[in-house]
């Protein structure tokens, strides 16, 4: 376990200067795609519970404390998804060797499409009243696209920095 928390810590904050950099200021549909979320569920997938909760800690504690949200609202959705994630991953659902190549890109749709939702409704339990927009749909949709898109990279560079093995046929 030791061996691979440094490859995971690191990449896990390139990822959210990513975010912080690039992805926070780029608006598609007035939505901001959240790689810090993606990154902690493609962990998960590699089955690497306390790897996966690890990184969705750091990713998310490095992104509230540059974020003008309530501090802990993305963290709570990335350990919420990185913990779904590793559950199917420890049964083997979402696996790139073993399931179909359309698996893992669907199932980190859904968590796109779930993410904004969760945030927002944490938000709203958190009595921060500002969380609820008219935009909540189009992030939804913008955040499900784009986890789609970007999930079998992510969920490769998961496998290789988790040092999972790919399985050879």
């Amino acid at each position: 376990m030791r061996r691979v928390v440094v490859p995971v810590t690191l990449v896990t904050l390139v990822l959210v200067a990513v975010q912080l950099d690039v992805f926070s200021s780029l608006r598609f549909a007035g939505a901001v795609v959240m790689i810090v979320w993606l990154w902690p569920f493609c962990v998960g997938l590699t089955g690497a519970t306390s790897l996966a909760l690890y990184s969705a800690t750091l990713s998310g504690v490095f992104f509230d404390t540059h974020s003008p949200t309530p501090f802990g609202l993305a963290l709570v959705v990335a350990l919420v998804l990185a913990w779904f994630a590793s559950r199917l991953g420890r049964e083997g659902i979402g696996d790139l060797d073993s399931a179909a190549w359309w698996v893992t890109p669907v199932l980190a749709a859904v968590a796109g499409f779930l993410a904004p939702l969760l945030f927002v409704a944490a938000g709203v339990l958190a009595l921060h009243g500002s969380m609820w927009r008219n935009g909540l749909l189009a992030a939804m949709t913008v955040n499900a696209v784009a986890f789609f898109v970007l999930a079998r990279p992510a969920a490769r560079l998961a496998r290789w920095t988790s040092g999972q093995r790919a399985v050879r046929r």
